[in-house]
């Protein structure tokens, strides 16, 4: 095993345990490798199936993507000023972790399995996509992470609470600890109900 392989194996280990943590609360979900679906009884796959054919594809970074519900608590700064400023820093964040370069592509097929390249290795598992609450989560080896996902034509935005992006740049970046990362974690101290991520586009 050469050092990628070790670094991208450890990185892993410690995005599951963190994903642990925070998951106490997961309801369980359909999952094609580990339940056994009754003879004759197709629906449920039927219904799955269609809900994955909405975000199925192949992805690649686009730029960042900043979801934003609530009030900004910025003083005189209006939401959409504040989310500029926002993505600006974010886009300065993933640059410096050359994430353009690192994650070369995200696979999302129909019949429910994810892949994802990163740092030139394999990645892959099972998904599940519910259109009504917009949630994609990705399952690897039983570890569950979710994140708010919709489809606008050719585009995909991915959309994650700020410990969870910090996670998923940890492995996407191939960093554990980086002052980028401890600097993005206070991005969104001024913000309330903010979710951040990546926008997509079709390969």
């Amino acid at each position: 095993m050469n050092f990628r392989h070790f670094l991208l194996l450890f990185l892993m280990m410690v995005a599951a345990g963190s994903a642990m943590a925070q998951e106490q609360d997961t309801v369980a979900w359909f999952d094609p490798n580990e339940v056994l679906v009754p003879a004759g009884d197709d629906e449920l796959m039927k219904a799955r199936r269609a809900a994955c054919e909405i975000v199925a594809g192949e992805w690649t970074y686009s730029k960042p993507y900043v979801h934003a519900t609530g009030s900004t608590l910025i003083g005189k700064l209006g939401k959409p000023i504040a989310k500029s400023k926002l993505k600006k820093n974010l886009d300065k964040a993933y640059k410096k972790l050359k994430l353009k370069d690192r994650w070369t592509l995200m696979t999302l097929s129909p019949d429910g399995m994810w892949q994802m390249k990163v740092l030139g290795l394999p990645v892959k598992g099972s998904y599940n996509y519910d259109p009504e609450s917009q949630e994609l989560t990705l399952k690897w080896n039983g570890i569950p992470l979710k994140s708010h996902t919709h489809r606008d034509g050719k585009k995909l935005y991915v959309a994650f609470d700020m410990d969870r992006l910090l996670m998923v740049l940890s492995l996407l970046s191939g960093i554990s600890h980086s002052e980028t990362l401890k600097a993005l974690a206070l991005l969104s101290n001024n913000f309330s109900n903010v979710m951040v991520g990546f926008e997509m586009k079709l390969k």
